[in-house]
């Protein structure tokens, strides 16, 4: 993936690989799957259109035995601070979405601000920590690059089933340049599946939401 990254990235990105205990994404059961940056829209179906509550992070389970996720945690690579930390269990094949929202939430919880997910709109990482206490296991079990073309109001960015690459999910706001991940066309689907079937906006609005936040626990 040709992706534009400080020196400071690319720093990080070699350390990930040194510390990680996967080579690749494919080793790794829970990987980040979607997200969006830049909300334009009511994504959480509260019913109001927020900067900071409708920003989007999805997870996937690409293994074939439940994982508990007791000990996952979201954050970008500024900072130590966690911005959202996972309780439950996922099943195989199975998505669970976090909306900004329910950071704000697990961060009012948990004495850790208010600042959501905090996904910056391009030259970001979203990382994501394994952190166990005892005995300790602090490890990267995925990231990402995100580039500010990826940022742009209302596109998503994620990964088309069994492929390793990330690519826009940008019907809602075309990229046409010849940066990576490319646009195609694909719409943003948070908590179903990421496929480029022609579904329509209103398809994925509330109705889709109300089954993502279904799938958490």
């Amino acid at each position: 993936m040709r992706f534009s990254l400080k020196p400071r990235s690319l720093i990080f990105l070699m350390a990930v690989v040194a510390v990680s205990f996967m080579p690749g994404r494919s080793s790794a059961a829970i990987v980040l799957n979607e997200l969006l940056a830049a909300p334009a829209r009511d994504w959480n179906g509260d019913g109001e259109v927020d900067y900071k509550n409708d920003e989007w992070v999805e997870i996937l389970n690409t293994g074939n035995l439940t994982v508990d996720l007791t000990g996952l945690y979201l954050k970008d690579a500024t900072g130590d601070a966690y911005h959202y930390g996972f309780t439950g269990s996922l099943a195989p094949g199975e998505t669970m979405v976090v909306y900004g929202s329910d950071a704000v939430a697990w961060q009012a919880a948990n004495d850790a601000g208010s600042s959501g997910l905090s996904i910056n709109n391009g030259d970001e990482m979203l990382e994501l920590w394994r952190d166990i206490p005892d005995p300790r296991v602090l490890q990267v079990v995925d990231f990402v690059p995100i580039p500010a073309h990826a940022g742009a109001s209302d596109r998503a960015m994620g990964r088309l089933p069994d492929s390793l690459d990330w690519v826009l999910f940008d019907s809602l706001n075309p990229y046409s340049g010849d940066l990576l991940p490319a646009g195609t066309g694909c719409v943003p689907s948070p908590g179903v599946p990421n496929s480029c079937d022609a579904v329509g906006v209103e398809d994925l609005s509330f109705g889709r939401i109300k089954v993502s936040h279904g799938m958490r626990n």
